[in-house]
Order: structure tokens, then C-alpha cells, then sequence
């Protein structure tokens, strides 16, 4: 039987900051997800998930920890009160979508628009996050692509050949001497 479910750790890009619980989500709007801790931010097509009505997820989103959960089933189907999740012994558990408590998404959209890429002379990238990202993002071939766009600016990342999946990363503090 083939897995429908979610097939990317995109949880990993979110939060564990229990101050700031919408982070911790995995947010769903018009065909992508979106995960954030602050500092990375991936926008991922539900193209590269396998989950049974995605169409439901628009406007709602998943706790990191209910979305790892999930990952462990073999067929996951999106439902109006939540995800129902059997695993291949035919047992089943149902998450909830995650109770955003009247406040809405994070645009996180306007991230993505306007940017253009710009010539840097120096800038500082925290690879605890790229780690992240490599966790988080569909990269079968393993090497990001990266866009500058100004030394205080985020760095724009995608996967060569992979559509419809960017992430952003905000370049580290650094003095210009240590270079």
C-alpha cells in the first residue's frame, strides 16, 4: 500500500517557542504549507504530500507535534473536525486542526514578494538553521540554491528542478572586520 500521508518533515522549520504557539504550526493556505520559527520561514506545495483531501486543510493548520504524529500513520485524510490517521494494523486516531483562538494567520506571504537580488560583499548564516531547512524541505539531491538580497537583508533558498517550494533565512548579525 502506498503511503498517503504527509511525506515532508515541514514541522521541522516551525517553532518550539511555547510563547509564541502560532509558530509552532504548520499553517495551510491556498495549496502550500508555510512553517516558521522566526528566523527560517519554508513555503512547501502540497504537491509533495500524498495526504487524502487537502483542499480541507485551506485557512487551518497543525500543531508541529500533531504533524509529526501524523507522519507515522500510512494514510492520513484531511476532515472537516481534523485528520483521521490509520496505520497499516488498521488502527486509527484523529488530530485536531490546531485552535488558532480568533487570531489569524501569519501573512507570510509578503515575505516572498518583491525581493530582488543584490550584490553582497560579506554576510553570516547560522547552519543550525540551513540544518533545519534540509529537514524540513522535498531536497532529494541535497545542494540549496541561494539569493542574496542585501547584506541585512533574508536570503532567499530554493531546490534546483524542485517548483512550487522556497524557503527564507535571515542572515546572522556580524561585524564586517571579521572577514
Amino acid at each position: 500500500m502506498e503511503k498517503q500521508n504527509f511525506n515532508v518533515k515541514i514541522y521541522e522549520a516551525c517553532s518550539d517557542d511555547e510563547l509564541r504557539p502560532i509558530m509552532m504550526c504548520v499553517h495551510f493556505k491556498d495549496g502550500y504549507a508555510y512553517a516558521s520559527e522566526g528566523h527560517i520561514l519554508v513555503k512547501q506545495s502540497l504537491e509533495y504530500h500524498s495526504i487524502i483531501n487537502p483542499e480541507i486543510l485551506n485557512g487551518r493548520s497543525i500543531h508541529r507535534d500533531n504533524f509529526k504524529n501524523i507522519m507515522q500513520f500510512e494514510i492520513a485524510e484531511c476532515t472537516e473536525d481534523g485528520i483521521v490517521c490509520k496505520d497499516a494494523d488498521g488502527r486509527t486516531a484523529v488530530f485536531d486542526y490546531f485552535d488558532m483562538k480568533g487570531e489569524s494567520m501569519p501573512d507570510f506571504e509578503k515575505f516572498f514578494n518583491g525581493n530582488e537580488i543584490k550584490e553582497v560583499r560579506f554576510i553570516g548564516l547560522n547552519f543550525k538553521l540551513i540544518n533545519k531547512l534540509e529537514k524540513a524541505m522535498h531536497n532529494p539531491i541535497g545542494i540549496f540554491r541561494l539569493r542574496f538580497q542585501g547584506n541585512d537583508k533574508c536570503v532567499m533558498i530554493d531546490v534546483a528542478d524542485i517548483p512550487n517550494q522556497w524557503a527564507i533565512i535571515m542572515p546572522a548579525l556580524i561585524e564586517e572586520g571579521l572577514f
